[in-house]
């Protein structure tokens, strides 16, 4: 009797452990591993073992820094499974494809799996596992294009707010001076990246708050680059110089 109280708190009850082939993983790439059960000090039900990837980030929104998790994918590994007491350890082989249209690893952006044990009257075992995921070729392209033109990434930059990863530069170079800052946000798929950006024109004088404060100094576009324009960052960097030039040539003069 004692045994299956201290079960039901989670206390020599079934545990679980995912173990990751590999904990850093490229968008689109293949997630590995397997999801280890074991027995406790008396028989239990498994009704299911589920994994969800869950991401948190901390953004800001206006002058607040807000926080977001949310979980991103999941998916049931087994159900109904009767696990003996003190029964020897049995692992699943899991294996699925990461997509290609989420967030990528960031200081301010991370990645757990969280892997559960739903028993029924009990408390339910969990396991978390940090994951990173780095940028694909052609995200990397992208990254590397606007590091070659000089713009430098802000502190906070790679903010997720639970809809859109946003990546924030300053001007090193390329339109340094004419320039506030570039915002950047794109979403990977599996042929090409939807970009969109945000050019801020750099305003001077007497009425640069007002300007400031109604957006004329702004100027969004957005666009699609293929893997074949996404193969070497100096040919990216050409591409995205100039759309760059052609948007800050249209914002009014001020």
């Amino acid at each position: 009797m004692f045994k299956k109280i201290l079960a039901g708190l989670g206390i020599d009850g079934a545990k679980v452990n995912f173990q990751l082939d590999n904990n850093v993983v490229e968008l689109g790439g293949i997630v590995s591993g397997k999801v280890y059960v074991s027995g406790g000090a008396i028989d239990q039900v498994i009704s299911e073992i589920s994994i969800a990837l869950e991401v948190s980030s901390r953004y800001k929104a206006g002058d607040d820094l807000r926080q977001v998790h949310q979980e991103i994918a999941g998916a049931i590994v087994a159900s109904q499974l009767m696990i003996k007491a003190n029964s020897p350890e049995i692992s699943i082989p899991l294996e699925f494809k990461l997509p290609y249209n989420i967030p990528i690893s960031t200081p301010s952006t991370r990645y757990q799996f969280r892997t559960n044990l739903d028993i029924p009257g009990a408390i339910d075992a969990t396991d978390i596992d940090e994951i990173v995921i780095k940028p694909n070729h052609s995200v990397q392209c992208l990254l590397d294009a606007l590091a070659s033109l000089g713009f430098r990434s802000k502190a906070e930059s790679g903010s997720f707010n639970g809809r859109f990863q946003q990546f924030e530069y300053v001007p090193m170079q390329f339109l340094r001076g004419k320039l506030d800052e570039l915002e950047v946000y794109f979403e990977a798929r599996e042929d090409s990246i939807h970009i969109v950006l945000q050019i801020d024109k750099k305003v001077r004088g007497f009425f640069a708050s007002a300007i400031d404060d109604l957006d004329l100094d702004e100027r969004h576009v957005n666009f699609y680059l293929t893997n074949d324009q996404l193969r070497a960052s100096g040919q990216t960097a050409e591409i995205l110089a100039g759309i760059i030039q052609q948007e800050y040539d249209k914002i009014g003069r001020y």
